[in-house]
Formats: structure tokens, sequence, C-alpha cells
């Protein structure tokens, strides 16, 4: 017969209100993912137009070939993968994890990477590349989601707050006993 963890005592209300908080900040950061996707359409970079020629080629941010790609991808990816976290409601389950914070920074650097390294994705056209608003919004975008879901993840105060599942429990022997999801008692 396995035995199954079920608290004894509810949480308290800091524990539910913390709880609520880590919900709501990773449905801010999956709202800030689908924002992301939208500035995807957006023009992210250009090309020409420094060498005395009126002619531009503008790039969106979901062109073809482009490093543009990896920053909205990531940043959609941190935000489904917050709000699969905050809807889900079974036991133990739909806590913040550092998965989707470490997938909006890591869009984050790659914008700020594409910013600071656009003079150099060419030789021949180093100097002729230039910014335009989708990086920008981008950029702004994948910071303000690093941050949400960052501090979501700092909210993080206990286990059993947020899972239901107690860290350690003692017993009345003074013993510590391991009753996490891991534990796998059989009784």
């Amino acid at each position: 017969m396995m035995s199954t963890y079920t608290s004894s005592t509810p949480p308290t209300r800091g524990e539910a209100g913390d709880s609520q908080r880590e919900r709501m900040l990773s449905m801010v950061g999956a709202a800030l993912g689908v924002l992301m996707f939208v500035w995807g359409f957006l023009k992210w970079l250009n090309i020409g137009g420094s060498n005395g020629s009126d002619q531009k080629q503008k790039y969106a941010g979901f062109a073809f070939g482009m490093p543009t790609t990896a920053v909205i991808g990531l940043s959609l990816a941190a935000g489904l993968v917050a709000l699969l976290g905050a809807t889900d409601r079974r036991s133990g389950r739909g806590v913040p994890s550092a998965i989707p914070a470490g997938l909006a920074a890591t869009s984050f650097l790659i914008a700020l990477g594409i910013l600071l390294g656009k003079g150099s994705i060419s030789p021949e056209l180093g100097n002729q590349v230039g910014v335009e608003i989708g990086l920008i919004l981008g950029l702004i975008t994948a910071a303000v989601q690093t941050i949400v879901l960052g501090l979501g993840l700092a909210s993080r105060k206990d286990d059993a707050a947020n899972t239901g599942y107690p860290t350690a429990q003692h017993s009345d022997t003074g013993q510590h006993s391991d009753t996490g999801p891991s534990a796998g008692h059989l009784r």
C-alpha cells in the first residue's frame, strides 16, 4: 500500500498570499511572452543607408536566418512555461521554477548581445547595420519579463507553503523523516 501525504494544517493566510502572488507574477510573465511574439512582426534590424544611399533593407524579428528569432522564441517559451505552472492546480504542482526565469534571462542576454554586436554581423556590412523599434521593444520586454519571473521565483518562501510538501518533518521521536514527493514511502 502506498502512503500519500496530506497536509494536516491548511496553508496560513501569508502562505496562500505568497502562492497567489507567485501565480500572478507568472501570469504577467506569460503575457509578456505573448507581447514578445507580437513584437516579432515588427522590424528589428536594418541594413544599408550609411554609404550615402537612401535604400535601407529592414528585417522583421521572424525573418529567415535572423538571430532575433532566438530572442522571441525563448521569451515565448518562458511565458508559456510560466503560464502552465501558474494554471496547474494539481497537488504538489504549479509552483514557479527557475526554468521560466532562466529562459527569460537568456532571451534578454541574447537581445543585448545582438544590440551590442550588431556592428560585427559581417565584415562587409558591419557599420551598415542599424537598430529598429522591434529590437528596442524586445530588449525592454525581455528585461521586464526576467525581472517579473525572477521576483516570482524569489518570493518562494518554503516548499510546504507552495506545494503542500514540507521540506522536513520531525516525528515525536525526534528523528528526521522525508515526506516530500520523491520520498515514495511504501508501507
